[in-house]
């Protein structure tokens, strides 16, 4: 093993989806528009997060993880707590 860790942007296909009633398309539960809502105008942390959409830590830090490669949000270190905000 090289010891290097495999980016979280990795595990982002394993996102929750449900079938669209409309389509029956697949869909994401939880849009990238609603995640950059609950967060715009203050500074979250990823529990937070996860406790204001109602989902598991680890599905909204892969989530968090896939906005922040896409410019959309940013994120500091505060203790061992990871606080995230909207790009401006």
């Amino acid at each position: 093993m090289s010891g290097d860790l495999t980016p979280i942007s990795e595990y982002a296909h394993l996102v929750p989806r449900r079938r669209s009633d409309d389509t029956g398309r697949w869909k994401e539960v939880y849009s990238d528009d609603e995640i950059l809502n609950t967060i715009r105008g203050t500074r979250l942390s990823t529990r937070e997060v996860a406790e204001e959409l109602d989902c598991h830590r680890t599905t909204a830090h892969a989530k968090l993880r896939e906005l922040e490669d896409n410019g959309k949000l940013k994120s500091s270190q505060v203790g061992n707590t990871l606080i995230w905000e909207v790009r401006k």
